[in-house]
């Protein structure tokens, strides 16, 4: 052994050779552990963060494998949490120097009406969301969810809310990949918010969830493609009006749908018109629903008491008006609510106003799935 020993030594080549696969195998083996720790680490904050969502297949191959994940802003609100919170729902996983990926449920809430006239109802779709409510719009990738039983904790019923997650330091292709990657674990993160908040109704899906085609401009959740009608103005058809001569372009539409009520206003331009006054009519309808019924008996009082059944044009204490209003109102039960419907035909002549209120009213009570409609009445204005 001490002379092979000393011929090892001696040798010239196979001592320097030796260290080299010494140290080679000590920086392979720390490596190893390296790379064994950083992995056990990364599946840690991946089972962690949004009650464990992320920790996916799909969603590990989006993560820099080579990077240590660092978990930032875990929030789970999704219990029994007191008073409503604008975030259900927050997770951020961060890598690197600008890698990061997010993931954020939050509540949908309806914007503050500042009345309960169309109008209002209109307005608020202007109003300014804050960032967290708005974010959804940039996310790589969103979902909508149902809450029917309606989330605990909020003063109003809020029976939507958003899911959404964002993969930052991505370029254009890895962002369209990670769109559908991510798919599984936004429905997972929706669910565990459906679950934990007793919301009922149908579980969402992968496949439920998408990116925006695009940022979406304004304060409401109608906004619509340049063209396209909104939700709440689809069952309006030029010809309740008569004939097809209020086919002139598109109708100017605004539309709102929320929670408590629906708004819908539309202009129609004539093709021929006699008079100035004679080129457009305007149809408005809108529907009330249960916390605001008591507020709108109170703001149409004057209104609903001086409903009748016929109010021919002779019941106008103005013969002569450029403009004649007839507003119809009906009570009915609509998808299982209690709802109360007005709409209003403004013309520039009071008898064919009149001859088109009911047929106006009855498409738009039809198109709502309304039961045991009962008509109240007629109004002019």
């Amino acid at each position: 052994m001490a002379a092979a020993w000393e011929r090892f030594i001696g040798h010239r080549v196979l001592p320097k050779a030796a260290l080299v696969v010494l140290a080679a195998s000590l920086v392979a083996a720390f490596v190893l552990v390296r790379s064994e720790r950083r992995d056990a680490h990364n599946a840690g904050v991946l089972d962690t963060a949004c009650g464990g969502v992320l920790s996916r297949d799909p969603v590990r191959g989006l993560l820099p494998g080579d990077e240590t994940w660092e978990l930032y802003a875990d929030l789970d609100l999704t219990g029994p949490s007191g008073r409503g919170p604008r975030t259900l729902l927050r997770c951020s996983v961060d890598w690197g120097e600008r890698g990061r990926l997010e993931l954020a449920a939050v509540p949908v809430l309806e914007a503050p009406l500042s009345g309960v006239r169309a109008e209002d109802i209109l307005a608020a779709r202007n109003a300014k969301e804050p960032g967290w409510a708005t974010a959804y719009r940039t996310a790589t990738t969103q979902v909508t969810a149902a809450c029917p039983a309606g989330l605990p904790g909020y003063p109003r019923p809020v029976t939507r809310f958003r899911v959404h997650a964002s993969l930052f330091g991505a370029d254009g292709s890895e962002q369209v990949r990670a769109a559908g990657e991510l798919g599984e674990a936004v429905a997972a993160a929706a669910n565990l918010v459906r679950d934990r908040g007793r919301c009922g109704g149908p579980a969402v899906e992968p496949w439920d969830v998408r990116p925006l085609p695009w940022p979406v401009a304004g304060g409401s959740e109608e906004s619509e493609e340049p063209g396209e009608v909104p939700p709440a103005c689809r069952w309006f058809r030029p010809e309740l009006l008569g004939g097809s001569d209020w086919g002139r372009g598109e109708p100017k539409r605004r539309g709102v749908t929320g929670d408590d009520a629906d708004a819908c206003s539309l202009m129609l331009r004539r093709a021929k018109a006699v008079t100035r006054e004679d080129q457009t009519a305007v149809v408005t309808s809108v529907s009330w629903r249960g916390p605001l019924l008591p507020e709108v008996r109170t703001e149409y009082g004057a209104e609903l008491a001086a409903l009748s059944q016929d109010p021919g044009p002779g019941a106008e204490p103005e013969t002569r008006r450029k403009r004649y209003r007839l507003a119809v109102w009906a009570d009915a039960s609509c998808s299982g609510v209690r709802t109360l419907s007005r709409v209003t035909v403004d013309m520039a002549s009071a008898p064919p106003a009149a001859a088109r209120a009911d047929g106006v009213l009855d498409a738009y009570l039809a198109s709502s799935g309304c039961r045991a409609a009962k008509a109240l009445g007629k109004v002019w204005k």
